[in-house]
């Protein structure tokens, strides 16, 4: 019990000390220093019969408990509590520095059959302030606390208002009931990036292999995504501490249906001790007041709703980008090869040209040249999961897998959002993602982006609940110990697979490395804090990360070669961020340099440090807002790009500048598809939630909102400043939004829900009704969703013949891109016909479908960009002598007419592009002309020959 009231009087602020403190000067080195306890705080229940405590009671407790539980003001404490000297482990960096925290998952440990009193604790919550009425009949008089009336000698009769205890079976069915609907949301939003890791996870090294084939992929992956799914979910929390207030109240933010009940003490009418001054008496027993859980159903119901219908309005709008043109053509010809022939190098197949040859090239738009290979640009992440499409039904079926990939994305962002803003709050989030353009844009081809959504997203959820199961395992139900039968405790493997799904975003996109380097000073405050979930957490990382980086050197060095200018600053950025993260970690663990640190966060000046993060973090924003009005973002060097941006400016009869980079609209990119309430939103809940993390940083406690917000909070304010400052792309839109996919506008989104919900509670503080709340909630969500859905639907007016107004939506909700073109590649695969080897003679005709001639119609390829005569026919004979026939295709008939040959069109498709504008949001489609013309040069005659090998195999 002497516990207990020590531990209520922990948690003094040092920012809220005297000014005399403040202007004392640190200690000296050498002053003794109180050594804190080997366990962390505890808090003892006495059994009711002897007074003594039962060590099976002993549950977990902190700072922040103790201080939901301290008297109140006009309920003094005794005064042995008033006496406790405080502990170290207030101290900004103590001797064993930890954070504090509220145990959400420690077992009730006492009941009450009758009111009979006992010399236990007994309290009662309430949500605006914590009062604590303790009875130690062991305790000396008190001269200026209000005792509490010792235990009568009798069981008085409980009053006719008396409600029974519930069973512990009935409170045991109760909890599974308020759990379930958390646990399922829990469970539901990881699971796609668990099934995404273990595809991954066996299929690099078979890639490496040169063995990645459909059988040993499901022999492998299968019960490996059986394994991981439950390991994870066998245990998962149902609530989480959002950091909507200061403290997390358990009574109102996770449910507890076993919470013992209290005994309300009232006036007694003839009090039973004439020296008892307060005259209370147990009058009845009152259960505790029903919680609110934090995920209903509705919200588990609402969220899968969006998440379908998001995948069934993606799927009828899917996009066909087959024939090569940028990024996600690129990646389906990838997942396409290495689908049919199990590795990521190509082979050039000079024999069937009958060796090299000069001006003879075989590189192609997203497919690099390297010695006697070709290489795929990107990395393989992407493009090992389009390929459980092309097994399944081909490259139509690979396409379709990006609308259920990007369904995934919303229901894991869906995940993050109920963990850190609260379950009500997550359909109308992914929703608002749902209906954001780039989101839609992302999802309707074969992009990265949102797979990497999956497992970042995914392992932020899967890091949260770790840290949400603060006693590492639920209490057993029966006797004796956890055994290493039983496996890693539950909060140990969630932050290691929480680790490896974020550093497998490696493995998917390059530009995931930027995205992780906010991990590594997260790392270094969970090892200096001694989390059980520093360790495994950067151990999944690491191996999430050697992945990514095994791919990128073994498989695409050419890309990363290509990219080297703006990776070499990456990585002096990375050492500079480990460098200062052991630097903190090895200050923070010397105890002089402790003290004075402890010293300079108490001075005036560093106390208000958290406010000056949250005024720098709005401070940003506006930055980047008055941007345009001062700064003009040119440096472009590229010359292929210098070119087509000075085309689209002339189309846009905008100044030629081919060399401007657009980078300082940025922000005005994220107002175009989130709008204006959404910015001010996030923006004011990023400022919020850093004033909140850098305070519980430099005193040292939380209440676990720190701990479960650190690592989002850091991503995101990392991503939106880097990638907004220099997005790095070719600036037409909606191409460019991609680069806002990843995080810039769900971590908005995250931040102004949860905003929204602290508005809401706020409110309900200050005294606003439940309908006012009702109502503040509807409105932001209404602010957030108005302005995405103008964009995406292209909501406007017009006028008609008749000069009346309409309403027209003419956005790109609804519209289709590519269509047609896996029939002219078809087509085109059938006119080449078999045992051919295909020369391409014109060089835009060549970036286009070179792979595709390759890959999908299993012919080798190659390219003469500026074909003469001579060169075009010695490469002919060479074909006939090797046993082939020659077939040359172009993009006009004169083209073909030097070499002999009656030449055909082949392909000659009119269908849609994404649109190309540099100033505005994109509001409609573009046509695209695709024609390629075939001949086949005289003299030399075609068909198979006897006992001709296929050059490229097929395993599907």
């Amino acid at each position: 019990m002497r516990r207990g009231l020590r531990a209520s009087k922990r948690g003094a602020d040092a920012a809220n000390r005297s000014d005399q403190e403040e202007q004392a000067g640190p200690p000296e080195a050498a002053s003794s220093e109180v050594e804190p306890a080997a366990a962390d705080p505890a808090t003892v229940t006495a059994d009711p019969a002897t007074g003594s405590a039962d060590p099976a009671t002993v549950t977990a407790s902190g700072e922040a408990e103790a201080e939901a539980i301290a008297p109140a003001a006009d309920t003094p404490a005794p005064e042995a509590a008033s006496e406790a000297p405080a502990s170290p482990e207030t101290s900004a960096f103590s001797e064993a520095p930890a954070f504090s925290e509220a145990a959400p998952d420690a077992a009730v440990t006492s009941e009450f059959a009758s009111a009979s009193a006992s010399d236990a604790a007994q309290s009662t919550r309430a949500d605006t302030a914590a009062v604590s009425t303790l009875n130690d009949p062991e305790a000396p008089a008190k001269a200026k606390a209000e005792p509490v009336p010792p235990a009568p000698a009798a069981t008085p009769e409980p009053a006719a208002e008396a409600v029974p205890e519930p069973t512990p079976e009935k409170r045991r069915r109760r909890q599974r009931t308020a759990r379930l609907p958390g646990t399922i949301f829990a469970a539901i939003t990881v699971t796609p990036a668990l099934l995404v890791m273990a595809w991954l996870l066996a299929g690099l090294p078979l890639l490496l292999a040169n063995r990645f084939n459909d059988i040993p992929m499901l022999i492998i992956s299968v019960p490996l995504a059986i394994a991981l799914v439950f390991v994870v979910a066998r245990e998962l929390p149902s609530s989480w501490p959002h950091g909507i207030r200061e403290v997390w109240d358990e009574r109102r933010d996770r449910p507890d249906p076993a919470a013992a009940p209290t005994v309300a003490f009232a006036p007694a009418a003839n009090p039973a001790d004439p020296g008892d001054p307060a005259g209370t008496e147990p009058r009845a027993i009152i259960p505790p007041e029903r919680p609110k859980i934090d995920v209903p159903w509705w919200a588990l119901i609402a969220t899968l709703v969006v998440a379908a219908g998001f995948a069934y309005w993606q799927l009828a709008e899917n996009s066909q980008q087959i024939i090569v043109l940028r990024d996600p053509s690129t990646y389906l010809q990838f997942a396409y090869w290495i689908a049919q022939q199990g590795s990521s190098h190509i082979p050039q197949s000079l024999a069937a040209f009958g060796g090299s040859h000069p001006g003879m090239s075989f590189s192609s738009l997203g497919f690099y040249q390297s010695g006697s290979t070709i290489t795929p640009q990107f990395m393989a992440g992407l493009p090992m999961i389009l390929a459980i499409g092309i097994w399944a039904g081909g490259s139509l079926t690979a396409i379709a897998m990006a609308p259920i990939i990007g369904a995934c994305a919303v229901l894991a962002f869906a995940g993050l959002v109920g963990r850190l803003a609260g379950g009500r709050w997550a359909p109308a989030a992914a929703l608002v993602l749902a209906i954001c353009l780039p989101e839609q844009y992302t999802s309707r081809n074969t992009f990265s982006e949102t797979l990497a959504q999956i497992m970042l997203f995914g392992g932020l959820c899967m890091l949260a609940d770790s840290f949400a199961l603060t006693t590492g395992r639920h209490e057993l139900t029966g006797p004796g110990r956890p055994s290493w039968r039983d496996g890693p405790a539950p909060n140990v493997a969630l932050a290691f697979f929480g680790g490896l799904a974020i550093g497998l975003t490696l493995l998917i996109r390059i530009d995931g490395a930027s995205d992780l380097l906010p991990a590594i000073p997260f790392l270094g405050i969970l090892l200096v804090t001694r989390r059980p979930q520093a360790v495994p957490l950067g151990l999944g990382l690491i191996v999430g990360v050697g992945y990514g980086l095994a791919d990128g050197f073994l498989l695409a060095r050419p890309y990363l070669d290509s990219i080297e200018p703006s990776l070499r600053p990456l990585a002096m950025i990375a050492l500079a961020v480990v460098a200062l993260t052991g630097i903190g970690m090895a200050v923070t663990n010397i105890r002089v340099t402790r003290r004075w640190v402890q010293y300079l966060l108490r001075s005036r000046p560093l106390r208000w440090l958290p406010e000056a993060v949250a005024a720098l973090t709005v401070l940003i924003i506006i930055g980047f807002a008055v941007r345009p009005y001062f700064q003009t973002v040119r440096g472009e060097t590229v010359p292929a790009t210098i070119n087509y941006v000075a085309e689209l400016q002339k189309l846009a009869g905008l100044p030629v500048d081919g060399h401007r980079q657009y980078a300082e609209d940025s922000l005005y990119w994220v107002i175009w598809y989130l709008g204006v309430p959404a910015v001010i939103l996030g923006t004011l809940g990023l400022a919020l939630l850093a004033r909140r993390a850098v305070k519980s940083l430099i005193t040292w406690r939380d209440s676990g909102a720190a701990r479960v917000w650190g690592l989002p909070l850091l991503i995101t304010g990392w991503v939106i400043v880097t990638v907004l400052w220099r997005p790095g792309i070719i600036p037409d839109q909606p191409w460019a939004s991609r680069r806002l996919v990843p995080m810039v506008l769900p971590g908005l989104i995250l931040a102004a829900a949860w905003m929204a919900a602290w508005l809401k509670d706020r409110g309900h503080r200050l005294g606003a009704s439940r309908s006012a709340g009702v109502v503040v909630a509807v409105c932001c969500v209404i602010a957030l969703l108005v302005p995405a859905a103008v964009t995406t639907f292209g909501a406007g007016t017009t006028k008609t013949a008749s000069g009346q107004t309409r309403l027209t939506a003419n956005g790109l909700a609804f519209k289709r891109t590519g269509q047609g073109e896996n029939r002219a590649v078809r087509q085109l695969c059938a006119a080449i016909g078999p045992n051919a080897a295909v020369v391409i003679v014109d060089a835009q005709t060549a970036d286009r479908f070179s792979q595709v001639v390759r890959g999908m119609c299993a012919t080798p390829t190659t390219r003469i960009d500026s074909p003469t005569t001579s060169e075009v026919s010695t490469v002919v004979n060479d074909i006939e002598r090797s046993g082939r026939h020659a077939v040359l295709l172009g993009a006009r008939q004169s083209q073909l007419a030097p070499y002999g040959g009656s030449a055909r069109q082949v392909v000659n498709l009119l269908t849609t592009q994404d649109a190309h504008v540099l100033t505005a949001p994109p509001t409609r489609t573009w046509l695209i002309h695709f024609v390629v013309w075939l001949s086949e040069p005289a003299g030399v005659s075609g068909g198979p020959v006897a006992n001709q090998t296929a050059e490229y195999s097929r395993h599907a």
